[in-house]
């Protein structure tokens, strides 16, 4: 994970606030709903099994890989939709962070 991230600076010549808290509302919103989908699709072993002992393992790891990165885009727009004093998301924000945590 990023150790410290860099936001961005509201200013005369910088991006609208209205638009980057919308945007980054957006983004949080399109992320939790993705890994609300992905919690959603059908996994278990014995999808993989016909592949050889190792399958599943090697599935396991790659959706595990899948939700960290998931979850790391998820921490980085909650990140921005806080700085930003977005408010839309602020429910759903409380709504996914137990859904985020399951995924890992």
């Amino acid at each position: 994970m990023i150790k410290e991230l860099t936001f961005p600076v509201i200013h005369m010549n910088g991006s609208d606030e209205e638009s980057l808290r919308r945007r980054y509302n957006d983004l949080f919103c399109a992320v939790s709903n993705a890994q609300a989908k992905l919690l959603d699709v059908d996994f278990h072993q014995r999808d993989y099994y016909p592949l050889g002992e190792e399958a599943w393992q090697k599935a396991y790891s790659e959706r595990i890989e899948v939700c960290e990165a998931m979850n790391k885009v998820y921490q980085y727009a909650a990140s921005h939709m806080h700085r930003l004093g977005a408010k839309a998301g602020s429910t759903i924000l409380a709504e996914n962070e137990a859904r985020s945590r399951i995924a890992r």
